[in-house]
């Protein structure tokens, strides 16, 4: 009895002997920093790189600044400065949780920044200019048209919000195969709304500039999702639980409307079609005032001269001369029938309604193919092009 007690005594420690000599295989110092190594090029691997902060509308302001330089070619630069653009609801202090930006100054600096060469930001640093002139630094100032002034003043947390449920469950056997399944789905969602004022001064007056400023709003969608599903057999079940929530950034949100803003901002200061750099844009009724009432107010002789210059937008290699001359019919005559059709056999150019096209629609790397002829309802299939009318 006692030799076959200490028989299994030495084999138990035989195999503790091993598992310990295997554990101790495994636990070295070798094989942690292999694996910590192989964490760290999977973690390496599968982090996200940092991508560029674009919002929406980011392309549509590099899109402006291909228009300037074509509806603005030969004009002089704007220069532009801005005030302090802070929030004025408030809800950037601290004691109330910090939940928007207190100063998108920068953010409008940048989207004023990404125009391009036609409309230049000219930073305000005295305390640095002043500190570079003390060590002897000799620089010129330039001083800009406008300011742009404004701030964030609308916060409506929880504006509205809606949720739906639905809920199912299943019991079917008897006895010990008495089975139970359930399932239920519930959503949320709640929307909010930022707002942004920005308004244009006159540097040399210190005056708004009427009518150019620009109001949005945006709507914050703050949605959660849940999902649940059990499984019961006699009285024993098993389920589990799916959530999800999705929280629309309010800075992100806040850059997509300073970028529009400064669009609509600049697009009425330099009354240039700016809608058609965004997608489905619609025209800015105080622009198209504006280009009427200038219009309107030309001379005969002017009005022809603009003709002429817009037409050499168009590709034309017409002479501005400020007179009808039968090149500038003869351009009229390939613009209108190409590109507006549907305005009929003749058009009055010097009529602010012959003219808006020609205007508004100056050719872009971004527009689709012009609409020909065939495409559009002319007076008689085969027709020739029809001379563009001048008004009396």
């Amino acid at each position: 009895m006692t030799s076959h007690t200490s028989s299994r005594v030495r084999r138990g420690a035989l195999a503790l002997a091993a598992t310990a000599a295997l554990l101790a295989g495994c636990a070295t110092t070798q094989n942690a920093l292999n694996d910590a190594d192989k964490l760290l090029a999977e973690r390496e691997a599968a982090k996200q790189l940092p991508t560029a902060n674009l919002s929406s509308y980011a392309v549509s302001l590099g899109r402006f600044g291909h228009m300037l330089d074509i509806y603005k070619d030969g004009d002089p630069v704007v220069y532009m400065q801005t005030r302090n653009i802070l929030d004025a609801t408030n809800l950037s202090n601290p004691l109330v949780g910090s939940e928007i930006p207190g100063d998108i100054t920068e953010m409008v600096r940048t989207a004023v920044n990404r125009i391009g060469a036609r409309i230049v930001y000219v930073p305000y640093h005295p305390d640095y200019l002043i500190s570079q002139a003390q060590l002897g630094a000799k620089f010129g100032v330039t001083m800009p048209d406008f300011l742009i002034t404004g701030a964030l003043t609308e916060f409506d947390r929880a504006l509205s919000g809606a949720g739906r449920s639905n809920s199912a469950s299943v019991d079917f056997g008897k006895g010990k195969g008495e089975t139970n399944i359930g399932a239920d789905f519930k959503r949320t969602a709640i929307l909010s709304a930022l707002a942004l004022d920005l308004n244009l001064v006159s540097f040399s007056t210190q005056q708004m500039v009427p009518r150019i400023q620009a109001s949005n709003v945006i709507k914050v969608l703050n949605f959660s999702a849940e999902d649940n599903a059990s499984l019961g057999f006699y009285g024993d079940s098993f389920g589990f639980k799916l959530e999800g929530k999705y929280l629309q950034g309010r800075h992100s949100a806040i850059r997509t409307l300073v970028d529009l803003s400064v669009l609509e901002l600049m697009g009425k200061a330099t009354n240039t079609p700016y809608w058609r750099c965004i997608p489905n844009g619609v025209p800015d009724p105080v622009v198209v005032e504006n280009m009427q009432k200038s219009f309107e107010g030309l001379t005969p002789q002017l009005k022809v001269g603009l003709i002429q210059v817009m037409l050499r937008k168009y590709g034309e290699n017409v002479t501005v001369n400020q007179q009808l001359d039968e090149p500038t019919k003869e351009a009229l005559r390939r613009v209108y029938s190409t590109r507006y059709p549907q305005l009929g056999d003749t058009v009055d150019v010097l009529s602010w309604k012959g003219f808006e096209p020609l205007f508004f629609g100056v050719p872009m790397p971004w527009d689709p193919p012009p609409q020909t002829a065939g495409t559009a309802a002319p007076p008689a299939a085969g027709a020739p092009a029809a001379p563009a009318k001048v008004g009396t």
